[in-house]
This record gives C-alpha cells, sequence and structure tokens, in this order.
C-alpha cells in the first residue's frame, strides 16, 4: 500500500534532479575525451551567470574541481565555436596564466577559478555556442570540459549537453 502513496513523489523528484541545475544556471558539460581516467583534474560544478545570457549581458563561468597537482606554466584556453548552423567554427580562443585564475602553486584539493566576460561583442549577436575550456602545460592537457550555451534576444535561455556536436569540436 504505501509502495503506491510513494509514485506521485517521483516524477517531481526526477524533474528536480534533471532541471534544477539549468535552473540555478549549472551547465549539463562533459570532458572532451568522454572520461575523466585521463585528466588530473575531476571536474565537480561548470555555472554560468548571470542566467540566462542575453544579448545586451555577457557571461562568466565559474568552474569547481578537485585535483592532485596541476603542473606549474598551465594555463587556461577558452575555446567559443559557433554552433548555429552545420559543423561548428571556432569564433575565438583565449588563453589566461592559471595563476592569474587561481593561488599558485595549485594545491592537492578542490580548487574554483572563474572567467569573466568569455563572448565578444560579436559573440552577443549568435545563438549557440560550443564552448570548451581547458587547462594545459606545455606536455599535457589537465582537464578539459565542453558545453553547449544559447543567447537569447532576453527570454530564457538553455544549456543542454548533446554529444554528437560536441564530439566533432573535441
Amino acid at each position: 500500500m504505501s509502495i503506491s502513496h510513494a509514485h506521485p513523489l517521483l516524477l517531481p523528484l526526477l524533474v528536480s534532479i534533471f532541471f534544477l541545475p539549468a535552473v540555478l544556471g549549472g551547465a549539463n558539460f562533459r570532458t572532451c575525451n568522454g572520461s575523466y581516467e585521463n585528466y588530473r583534474v575531476n571536474v565537480d560544478t561548470v555555472k554560468i551567470s548571470p542566467y540566462p545570457i542575453t544579448r545586451s549581458s555577457n557571461a562568466d563561468i565559474t568552474i569547481t574541481g578537485f585535483t592532485a597537482k596541476i603542473p606549474d606554466g598551465s594555463v587556461v584556453e577558452l575555446t567559443i565555436a559557433n554552433a548555429g548552423a552545420g559543423t561548428p567554427t571556432i569564433s575565438s580562443t583565449k588563453t589566461f596564466n592559471l595563476c592569474d585564475k587561481v593561488r599558485c602553486p595549485v594545491r592537492p584539493g578542490r580548487f574554483t577559478f572563474s572567467l569573466s566576460k568569455i563572448f565578444s561583442t560579436e559573440e552577443l549577436k549568435g545563438r549557440i555556442y560550443v564552448i570548451t575550456v581547458s587547462i594545459k602545460d606545455a606536455k599535457d592537457t589537465s582537464m578539459c570540459v565542453v558545453f553547449l550555451c544559447w543567447v537569447t534576444d532576453g527570454g530564457s535561455t538553455t544549456l543542454i549537453r548533446q554529444p554528437d556536436t560536441i564530439r566533432e569540436l573535441a
């Protein structure tokens, strides 16, 4: 008898699990290679603010993760590709010194970094973008995540994951 009373609660639970991150500005993301096994950094969350992204605003990305070690001299690379029609084309690539974003040397454990105002004025005129954020040194990639986001005219925006589109860029 009590099991039949639990079914009405199942739908709200599933809805909250799948849609709450989008409502709070969290992005559905994946690693560039589809697995954490080859990366030194295990990304926990990717947040975009403000949410939604509109043509009159810009976006900040905050990434939180865990690491055992990130090599000295590493950089953060941000790639934005226009995915509006056909094959995604790279719109811009920006490189930042990791030590400008986090305290160095990066100690083992949890860390967070942010990238501010990621879109150019021209990019804010577009609609859908594939965003790739990676941490690299001269020899290796320590982290790489990829996700899609839309820029809207002022209404709502959606953040989704589409593995087929994302793999074309990775």
